[in-house]
């Protein structure tokens, strides 16, 4: 499926001085019995197209030594944020029947607002729970724009650039999973824990209201197809039912994957687990 920009392009009158700057529409080839190629976005002529073949070849590198291998892959809306994901190094053990595999998803943006980005979706397998990591040096993401100097950049992150940006990922996380696990959900540590993750509104408060999540999260936690017994009354079992209560929320397939791997639902993750390990220290 390839991407172009649009021979026809609109003029955008800009500046008190009336300069015109001229704008593209962002097109990709019809499929499926399409007749007129679908508009995925608009943009400016820095903008660099970099086609679906040449960005996941980014991880060609780590094929051959073994460092990494593509699970699966797809696409969000028409066509205007394609995905990959790959799986990367061992898992990491939390106890000898609960382990969570190391993925990297990669995926390409053509609707002229997004760029080339890593995220770090590690998956829970006893459940299939998506949990999300924030990189060393804060946020949840790396970006690289579509510019002009997109692919030296690109040759610039390979296998030097990523090798170390997962170890500072997963490294400390397995840590910090194995905290978890190891912490028992007290009573108070949970109250504080859901509070921070769900404040109550001032209605709520006023009525000495209990949240209708609170009935969903608990609904989790005594679900054994999804929470271990082994580890239910831990910090562990507690922070994967409020991130896999975030998952299940929203109906659409499509839009679930959406906000919980590039929208608030991934930073909202993040900050769960931040949460949990502060909670943990207390």
């Amino acid at each position: 499926m390839g991407y172009v920009s649009s021979a026809s392009a609109a003029l955008k009158s800009a500046t008190s001085r009336w300069r015109n700057w001229r704008r593209y529409f962002v097109e990709r080839d019809c499929i499926a019995g399409e007749t007129v190629r679908p508009v995925l976005g608009v943009v400016g002529a820095q903008y660099e197209h970099l086609q679906n073949r040449e960005a996941f070849s980014f991880f060609d590198p780590f094929l051959e030594p073994g460092h990494a291998g593509y699970e699966t892959a797809g696409a969000l809306g028409n066509g205007d944020r394609v995905w990959v994901r790959v799986r990367v190094g061992d898992p990491i053990l939390i106890t000898p029947d609960d382990r969570v595999d190391r993925f990297i998803l990669l995926s390409n943006s053509h609707d002229g607002r997004g760029a080339l980005s890593l995220r770090f979706t590690p998956i829970r397998v006893v459940c299939n729970n998506t949990l999300n990591l924030a990189p060393e040096g804060g946020g949840h993401v790396v970006n690289l724009r579509h510019s002009k100097k997109m692919r030296e950049r690109l040759a610039d992150h390979q296998i030097e650039f990523l090798l170390r940006v997962i170890e500072e990922t997963f490294g400390p996380a397995a840590d910090q999973l194995r905290k978890l696990v190891a912490t028992k959900a007290t009573a108070p540590l949970r109250d504080i824990y859901l509070k921070a993750m769900f404040p109550r509104t001032t209605t709520q408060e006023r009525d000495d209201e209990t949240p209708k999540w609170r009935g969903a999260i608990d609904k989790v936690l005594t679900d054994q197809k999804v929470t271990p017994t082994q580890s239910q009354d831990s910090m562990w079992a507690l922070y994967n039912a409020v991130t896999r209560f975030r998952q299940t929320t929203e109906a659409l397939p499509d839009a679930r994957l959406e906000r919980i791997w590039f929208g608030r639902g991934a930073e909202k993750k993040i900050k769960a687990l931040e949460t949990a390990v502060a909670v943990c220290d207390q």
